[in-house]
This record gives C-alpha cells, sequence and structure tokens, in this order.
C-alpha cells in the first residue's frame, strides 16, 4: 500500500486546545448549577460531538442546553492557550513534500475546527477541515467518512487515519482504513492499546518516522484487518 492521502483527527492529534475547551465547558456547567468537573475528567469524554461530550459530563437531557450556552462562550476563548502539537507542522510539511493529501476529519464544530487550523497555520497546508455541523454526520458514521474520501480524492486503500482515541480507532474501523493512533489527547498509550488493536506512537514525530517514512519506501505501513 501506497499512503496517498491522511486524514487527521484534530484535538489531541494535531493541535492542542484542552485548556480553552476546558474553561468553556466549565463555566457552562457552572452556570447551570452542577459541580465542575476536573481537566482530566473533561478531557476524557472528548471525542464526540460537543453535545455527546455534554451528555457524558451533565446527563443527555442537559446537553443540549449546554450547547446551546456554550457556543458563544467558546468563540471567546478558543484562540486562547491554543498551539499545535509536537511534529504537527513536520509532518504536514512532509507530506506536502511527498505529494500526500492532507485534511482533517473532527468531531468539533466543523467552523471553530477551521478557525482553530487557519489561526494555526495548517489551512493550508491541509486541504480542508471537515467537521460537526457541516453534515448530518457525525464521526465514526462512515457516511462522513467517505465524504472526506471524496472530497481528497482518494480511496480507503491509500488513506490512513490518524487520531488519539477510540472514536478515531472506530472512523477507521468503519471505512476499512488503516488506523494509527497518539497518545497525545484524551488517552495513553495503555487506554488506547486495550481499546484498539492498531499501532500507537507517543508522538507525531515518532509516527512519521515508524509508519509514514517507511512506506514510501515500500514497507507496509500497518494492518487494515480489524478483528477486535
Amino acid at each position: 500500500m501506497t499512503i496517498r492521502a491522511i486524514l487527521f483527527d484534530l484535538d489531541g492529534t494535531l493541535i492542542d486546545q484542552f485548556q480553552a475547551i476546558y474553561k468553556s465547558f466549565s463555566q457552562v456547567i457552572n452556570e447551570m448549577g452542577f459541580p465542575v468537573p476536573s481537566f482530566e475528567t473533561v478531557k476524557k469524554a472528548i471525542g464526540g460531538a460537543s453535545e455527546t461530550t455534554m451528555a457524558k459530563l451533565i446527563g443527555k437531557e442537559y446537553a443540549k442546553e449546554a450547547v446551546h450556552r456554550l457556543r458563544p462562550i467558546f468563540e471567546k476563548e478558543m484562540l486562547n492557550d491554543l498551539f499545535v502539537l509536537p511534529g504537527a507542522p513536520e509532518i504536514l510539511k512532509f507530506c506536502k513534500k511527498n505529494n500526500i493529501k492532507t485534511a482533517v476529519l473532527t468531531n468539533k464544530h466543523g467552523p471553530h475546527a477551521r478557525a482553530a487550523c487557519e489561526f494555526l497555520q495548517l489551512l493550508p497546508p491541509l486541504e480542508f477541515a471537515l467537521g460537526a455541523n457541516d453534515t448530518q454526520w457525525k464521526k465514526p458514521e462512515i457516511e462522513l467518512t467517505q465524504l472526506a474520501l471524496s472530497k481528497i480524492g482518494h480511496s480507503n486503500q491509500d488513506t490512513i487515519y490518524i487520531g488519539d482515541s477510540p472514536y478515531d480507532f472506530q472512523t477507521a474501523k468503519n471505512a476499512n482504513m488503516r488506523c494509527f493512533l497518539l497518545s497525545t489527547g484524551t488517552h495513553n498509550e495503555s487506554e488506547l492499546m486495550k481499546e484498539c488493536p492498531v499501532s500507537v506512537d507517543s508522538d507525531l514525530f515518532t509516527l512519521l518516522e515508524k509508519r509514514i517514512i517507511p512506506s514510501l519506501n515500500g514497507a507496509n505501513p500497518g494492518p487494515v484487518s480489524y478483528t477486535h
């Protein structure tokens, strides 16, 4: 398999926006009269869309109202303490140089995802950022992944998905794509390996050196057969 394209998750994979997320979620949860959860609790709940995260934190019946309150608060905070994760500029530069197309497929609200990528000067080199509310689908629904593959112009056989959570693993599995995970986001290495039978790397530098570069020299980048 020759890698022609890479779809990336965003939070915990290419960028760290957890401080702004935590501050915004905490403010809303406090205003609604619930106990404010810890930073780690909020971080572990991230991966689905905002309503899914809120449902985990305060209950499904309050999640829609919470997200309605959340959006304007987050939009004031979202560029504060925002930074790229180590290796993100380098892997995108490498892909550009080697004609590997790159894009973001995330459950973050689409306009927020694009604003973060533009602020950090990742869009370009990223072709696009496709997020929640851009369509009626969310990860890990296969229709969203198929749309991303169509937009990037490659099939599930020559595209890989890189993320940091079991949501990302399930997204790739549903589309029968190769998946590599990073322990830079919501889950540590042991948690990921327990739930997801795929390669887990400590950062993007390691993933680039161990998975991407060897594949260009004919090495197998990893299994695509999911049995777990």
